[in-house]
This record gives C-alpha cells, sequence and structure tokens, in this order.
C-alpha cells in the first residue's frame, strides 16, 4: 500500500529487502530474549497460567456442589413449571399452568434439571470420588460426596427414571462419554449400599470437611443425615420390593449414630439475599428467584387442591404459606399492601385459588372482588392467594432434608412393623413430633414463631388415627406433602409413592389439557439423548414399551 503507483519494481525490490532487514533483527531480539528466559524458567510454565490450579480442591468443589443444589435456578425450572403443578402445590402462573396444569410437553423446559446436573454436579461430585478414592486423609470428604451423589442422583432417577448411574460424569477420567442407562431398581439398590457403607466410614479422627455448607463439616450430623435418607430411600420402596424396604429401614434405624434428632439437624443450605439472573450466580435460592419473576409484579399463585386443605383443617400454615397482596408498587413485591388480615375480617372478601390447570384470570370467571378500606379501591385480582413474600427472598434456605421428615417416616415404618422398628416410640408420638417441627419449620423460612398451644389444638383436630393402617398412612403422608411445600422433587416423588393426597387431574375441573388426560408420572428425557447416547437412550425407551411415556411410571411408583 506504501508504494506509489509511479515507482518502479526497483524502488519495490528495495523496499521489500530493508523490510525483511527489519523482520531478521526483530528475529533475533525476540531469540534473545527466549534464551534469556530459559535461564529461568520453561516454555511449560511460560504457558501456565498462574491464577489457575491443575487440581481443584475436593472441598471447593463440594461448596459449588451444595450451593447449585438449589441455586442454579435454570436446573430448578422444571419444580415450579412441572413438579409444583402436578403436585397441586402451585397453579395460576402462565409458566405452571401452561406446562404443569395442562400437560404440556416441552423438550426444553422438561430437560433442564437433567442438561445441567449432568455436566455440572454429577461430573464434579464423581470427580472429587475419583481424586480422593485412595487416600486415607480424606476419608471424610470421600464419604460425604458418596452421600450427597446418592442424594443428586435420587432427584434425577425420581424426575426422568432409568438413567445413567454407574458409568455417569466419569468422560474425563475413562473417557465413556457414552454411559449407559441403568434401571432404577438397580440404582436404589446401590443407594442404600452406599449411604450405609458411607456413613460407617465417617470418622471424626479423619480430616475435617472445610467445604461443607450444609453442616459445616460436622461428622456426626452427617451421620444422622446419611441414616435418615437411608430410610426414606427404603420407605420409596415399600410397594415395589416391600421386604427389601423393611429389612432397610430397620437398619437405618438401628445405625449407632441415630436418625434426625431435631430441627438442629435439617439439611439446609444457606443463601443469600440477592436477586441475579445470571446463570452461574449460585449464591441466591434459584426457585426464589423464579417465583419471584422477571415481571412488574409476582403472579406464584397457590393451587386451590393445597389451599382449601389447609383451610379445611384449619392449620396454622395456611395464611404463612399464602397472602394476599395489592399490586400498586411495580418491580418491590417487598412494597406490595398486604391484604389478607383485610379479607379475613371482610364479609364480602373471598379467597379464591386457582383450580388446578387454569391460569389466575381463567379460573371459569374472572375473580369476584372486594372494595378494599386498606387501598381504598376495588381488589379482584388479589382475591387469588399468592406465595408469601418469605418465599421470594433470595435468602430462602434449599431444602435437602428435615427432621420434620424423618419423624413423619418413622411414623409410617411403626405403622407398617409396629415393633421391628425400634425407637422406643409409637407411631403416635413421631406422628406428633413430625408435625409440630413442620410446622416449627417455616420459621426457618421467616415466618413469626408458632404458638404451641395453637399446634396443639391442631394436632387434637388431626391427630393420627388409632387403627387402620390406611387411615394412618392418609394422615402421615399428607403431613408429607404439606412439609414438603418446600422441596418440590421430593413432594412429587411421595405423592407418586403413596398416591396421598388424592389429587384429580386437571380435566376433572374443565380445564383442557394438551399431551395427556390424567397426571403425568415423570418427566421425558431430552431430546438429544436420543443423538449423543442412542443406545443408553434406546434401552431406557424399550423399557416403557418402546416411546418415551411420561405417564409411565417408574419402578419404585406400585
Amino acid at each position: 500500500r506504501d508504494v506509489a503507483p509511479s515507482r518502479g519494481l526497483g524502488d519495490v525490490y528495495k523496499r521489500q529487502a530493508i523490510m525483511k532487514t527489519i523482520y531478521k533483527i526483530a528475529f533475533g531480539m525476540l531469540c534473545i530474549c527466549g534464551l534469556l528466559l530459559g535461564a529461568c524458567t520453561d516454555f511449560e510454565e511460560l504457558n501456565t497460567d498462574p491464577s489457575k490450579s491443575s487440581s481443584t480442591d475436593p472441598n471447593q468443589q463440594l461448596s459449588m456442589i451444595q450451593l447449585q443444589t438449589w441455586g442454579h435456578w435454570q436446573m430448578c425450572q422444571p419444580y415450579p413449571f412441572y413438579l409444583a403443578a402436578f403436585a397441586q402445590y402451585m397453579q395460576g402462573d402462565w409458566n405452571t399452568t401452561n406446562y404443569g396444569g395442562q400437560y404440556r410437553k416441552n423438550d426444553a423446559e422438561m430437560g433442564n434439571t437433567w442438561n445441567l446436573m449432568y455436566p455440572a454436579l454429577i461430573k464434579n461430585i464423581v470427580d472429587i470420588l475419583d481424586k480422593t478414592k485412595d487416600n486415607e486423609r480424606e476419608v471424610n470428604i470421600h464419604s460425604v460426596a458418596r452421600i450427597y451423589k446418592v442424594y443428586l442422583f435420587s432427584i434425577l432417577t425420581d424426575m426422568y427414571g432409568d438413567c445413567p448411574y454407574f458409568e455417569a460424569g466419569k468422560g474425563f477420567i475413562t473417557g465413556n462419554v457414552k454411559p449407559a442407562y441403568d434401571k432404577q431398581e438397580l440404582i436404589y439398590k446401590d443407594f442404600l449400599k452406599e449411604l450405609g457403607e458411607a456413613a460407617d466410614a465417617l470418622t471424626a479422627s479423619g480430616d475435617k470437611v472445610t467445604g461443607d455448607i450444609i453442616f459445616q463439616g460436622n461428622i456426626d450430623k452427617w451421620k444422622r443425615f446419611a441414616n435418615s435418607l437411608h430410610l426414606r430411600y427404603a420407605m420409596r420402596i415399600v410397594n415395589a420390593d416391600p421386604e427389601l424396604a423393611k429389612a432397610e429401614a430397620i437398619k437405618a434405624v438401628g445405625q449407632e449414630a441415630g436418625l434426625m434428632q431435631s430441627a438442629a439437624d435439617d439439611a439446609l443450605i444457606a443463601y443469600t439475599d440477592i436477586q441475579d439472573w445470571a446463570s452461574n450466580e449460585f449464591r441466591r435460592n434459584g426457585l426464589a428467584q423464579l417465583w419471584r419473576g422477571r415481571e412488574a409484579y409476582p403472579t406464584a399463585y397457590l393451587c386451590s387442591t393445597f389451599w382449601k386443605q389447609l383451610d379445611a383443617t384449619s392449620d396454622p400454615r395456611q395464611f404463612v404459606f399464602g397472602r394476599c397482596y395489592d399490586e400498586s408498587s411495580a418491580n418491590n413485591p417487598f412494597g406490595r399492601v398486604d391484604l389478607t388480615e383485610e379479607m379475613q375480617n371482610t364479609e364480602a372478601a373471598k379467597f379464591q385459588p386457582c383450580n388446578p390447570g387454569y391460569f389466575w384470570y381463567s379460573n371459569g370467571t374472572w375473580p369476584e372482588g372486594y372494595w378494599s378500606k386498606l387501598t381504598n379501591k376495588w381488589q379482584d385480582k388479589a382475591t387469588r392467594p399468592q406465595l408469601n413474600n418469605i418465599f421470594l427472598k433470595g435468602d430462602m434456605p434449599g431444602v435437602v432434608m428435615t427432621y420434620a421428615e424423618a419423624e413423619l417416616l418413622l411414623a409410617e415404618a411403626k405403622a407398617r412393623w409396629a415393633g421391628d422398628i425400634t425407637t422406643g416410640a409409637d407411631a403416635s408420638t413421631h406422628y406428633k413430633n413430625g408435625v409440630r417441627a413442620a410446622i416449627h419449620f417455616l420459621e426457618k423460612f421467616g415466618a413469626k414463631t408458632f404458638d404451641d398451644q395453637v399446634i396443639d389444638t391442631y394436632l387434637q383436630a388431626n391427630s393420627l388415627p388409632a387403627s387402620g393402617l390406611d387411615a394412618q398412612l392418609t394422615a402421615i403422608n399428607t403431613q408429607l406433602w404439606i412439609l414438603h411445600f418446600n422441596n418440590i422433587p421430593e413432594g412429587y416423588a411421595n405423592w407418586r409413592r403413596t398416591d396421598i393426597p388424592v389429587l384429580l387431574p386437571s380435566p376433572h375441573y374443565g380445564a383442557v389439557t394438551i399431551d395427556s388426560q390424567t397426571t403425568p408420572l415423570r418427566l421425558c428425557y431430552p431430546l438429544f439423548e436420543s443423538s449423543y447416547n442412542p443406545e443408553g437412550y434406546q434401552s431406557a425407551i424399550q423399557a416403557m414399551g418402546g416411546k418415551d411415556d411420561w405417564n409411565s411410571p417408574v419402578w419404585w411408583d406400585k
């Protein structure tokens, strides 16, 4: 470009010769610099980023895995969109009703938990296990990872059915990027083995688990948590393999460390009260983020089934779960006027929760309203009970398992097997302990302290029947359904296990549904699995009769 068009070839050649000389000098200087640097270091060191480690601390990995469990809002997205509607906790929000209320399949939404848990949480937990397996000085972090791996895989297999398990997460370690799909029966049997062995291996004289957000490295609590999970999964298979379920329940209860002893043993993940839609922001509860939403006003409405159960039994939790809000503070859900007490004391006001399969604005008629003296205007939409603001805050704890659940599961085990479950208390006592703990549990979300006399009154009116297994199971598992409102995957799983409470499908209420006339019993596999892992995918599909059928029950759902 620097050569003028009028100049001859001689001038061009001269210019090229000069440039070559300059390049030679520059190259020589670079070589000298390289030799000087080589006297101090090698090229591998020069090409290593000093800000990154070639070996990740397993404790740091554990912290990230725990935070992502409820902090990864995209991974949690099927919970409010599908599972909360199937279990009839929530209804009315566009996403919840469109997907879960009207039974509409959407590959992107259904597959989020699978698509994001495998390459993030599962890959890292498997990596922890691989690099600590031969180091006796890391026995505790290894055992904690075994326990938490079981918990993570229970979410996957309970939602989808057969899935990669024994070979999963080892693509980098073994080169196997097409892991086999394992039968859920085999997965569950391995769960029970792993929890027993890992709990036994934990030792107070071992390494300190410094990356543990749940129990801060408390080994005794991890033992009790492992044993409580052991009971959960033993009871999960009670209809599929009753003898094994009983044997494993007895084993879990008989462990020296015992089960969770009080609310201090609750397995919760602590988060920070921030709101951020970044996909890699895990310090806040992603489910709370989803329920709060992106719009000016939250639209997380309670389902009529859940609301009416609480109302019919005068449950002291009713107005902790649901509140009615005026929408006068755009983009500030915590600045809304709370109309709940006014509605309770106004004869003309009616609480109108959404029926299954309906949006908040299509429950057959526009919601009836009333004149609010509090806001000096007519309120109609506000008569639909919404989630209490306490469940919209980023610091809402992520629920893994609670003492209340352990007590209610013990109540069921006692009801089924009586003296074979050696706890020193009867089914009624465990039931009362569980219900009382479940009500007080909401205080950890910011609810005001419950009056124990109020709880006593509720328990007197909703006691465990003295006899009749079916009646006892109904009482116990209705309480588990209410408890698991804050742990949606577990609520959906336990409902399928027991069919308690009876949840009538959306068409029963007159709603139009798209891809099913009955409540789906699992989520479909991501479509890309048919291309990227066709052998494993086809094995799972054939087990369901040749198609990915979301009305096909998982193995333990008998």
